[in-house]
């Protein structure tokens, strides 16, 4: 690989983004396909469609050089790419199987063509164990398809830091059962990256397995942390001082170590469901993917019983519902559990009013047609309970005075252990 290949990246999400960006930063220039045509049309004015603050700027600048352009996918774009790096999404989000079209497709058009030099098709998308095995087949169908080199290349992106993650990784993984193919992709690495970031060289099967492990231990740790919290707080204890304690074990470490609402998003949540996919074929079960998804369910379910307690039957109680995003910082609703939480809330009949500050312009949230309150005052008013749903900075400034000339009942629910006890306790609220 070269600085003066053609460079296709397929999906134009956080992971296809990120890259493209920065290979654009590099010099070189880089095709987006996305399928999107309100997306294709947005990229095209150097705007982004989601909230990632670095990689917008960067965006803005490469889309006005040239060096990236954003275009509908076509044959003609993937026979004329050298380069290409799938990051789309890969995982129907409601059934956990894999969306088999989309790579029928483009292994017909990646190897239905004979080139000089043999294409390379890096797969950034999180997949199934063994996909990459599947995958080649489905070149292999095609006429040229057995000349196409693939690489597993795994996406370790943090949302919200996507494009300085890209830049600065902290490592690649160079899966590839073809030893040329592995060689040319570190090579072209290397001379994009410092020599500081530690390449990883292996097969495409154990590629694969380092990814989906990566976040299954993630998942794991954020499931332990919360089951920790969950008897501290049944049982009055400190958690704040048993996370501590813990974490400074450097063999534990506080990092990814917080309670709130359980994971979610769109990656920890996949993949301890993609680990275990009976797609895959291992006829193995990962027990500690079970244990964490069961574990992130039964934090909500644990919150809505406290809940009930303190206001009895939910029909006919205001909810407030503070932050929708899976995480601080973002705009991204996917795999939250904040709106996992506002519909079991919704079903037992409460009124559920939920406020985002980082979707001011949005009516609502597609996951469950959950409306979303038009300000901050519109969602306290008249709340019988407040929950901090996201552990944004923001809520930090909320003055428990002022939330009290709004609400109903001086009740909070914040897991996150955002907001100061103390200070808000001296005002009258109680937290549940």
């Amino acid at each position: 690989m070269t600085t003066n290949d053609s460079i296709l990246v397929v999906g134009a999400g956080f992971v296809g983004l990120a890259t493209a960006a920065f290979l654009a930063t590099k010099g070189l220039t880089v095709t987006v396909a996305e399928r999107n045509q309100f997306i294709v049309d947005s990229l095209r004015k150097g705007k982004l469609h989601f909230r990632e603050p670095e990689l917008a700027k960067r965006l803005k600048v490469v889309v006005g050089t040239g060096r990236l352009r954003v275009v509908l996918p076509s044959r003609d774009i993937y026979q004329k790419a050298s380069i290409i790096i799938v990051a789309i999404d890969s995982a129907d989000q409601q059934t956990w199987k894999m969306k088999l079209a989309a790579f029928e497709r483009m292994a017909a058009w990646i190897g239905g063509v004979k080139r000089k030099q043999p294409a390379v098709v890096l797969l950034k998308s999180t997949n199934i164990l063994g996909f990459a095995g599947l995958f080649r087949q489905l070149l292999d169908q095609a006429a040229f398809g057995h000349e196409v080199q693939l690489v597993v290349n795994p996406e370790f992106l943090r949302e919200g830091c996507a494009y300085e993650d890209t830049v600065r990784p902290w490592r690649v993984v160079v899966g590839a059962d073809d030893l040329k193919a592995r060689r040319r992709v570190v090579r072209f690495y290397k001379k994009l990256l410092s020599a500081s970031v530690p390449i990883i060289e292996t097969d495409c099967a154990s590629a694969e397995l380092i990814k989906l492990g990566a976040n299954l231990y993630l998942s794991h740790r954020l499931a332990f942390i919360h089951e920790i919290a969950e008897y501290a707080h049944l049982q009055s204890l400190d958690i704040t001082a048993v996370k501590q304690a813990i974490g400074l074990d450097p063999r534990i470490g506080s990092d990814y170590f917080e309670p709130g609402l359980g994971f979610g998003g769109s990656c920890l949540p996949k993949d301890c469901y993609l680990i275990n996919s009976r797609e895959s074929e291992t006829g193995f079960t990962f027990h500690t993917a079970e244990t964490a998804l069961k574990i992130n369910e039964r934090v909500l379910d644990t919150i809505v019983a406290s809940l009930q307690i303190r206001l009895g039957r939910f029909k006919g109680k205001n909810v407030a519902i503070l932050g929708a995003a899976f995480k601080p910082e973002t705009d991204d609703t996917r795999g939250s559990q904040a709106v996992k939480l506002a519909l079991k809330l919704r079903r037992r009949g409460a009124k559920v009013a939920v406020y985002e500050p980082f979707l001011t312009g949005a009516d609502h949230i597609v996951d469950g047609n959950l409306p979303l309150a038009h300000g901050l005052n519109e969602a306290l008013t008249s709340a019988h309970v407040i929950v901090v749903g996201t552990a944004h900075r923001r809520l930090r400034n909320l003055r428990p005075k002022t939330v009290a000339a709004l609400v109903k009942n001086k009740l909070v629910c914040d897991r996150f252990g955002l907001l100061n006890r103390t200070t808000w306790k001296k005002h009258g609220f109680e937290f549940v």
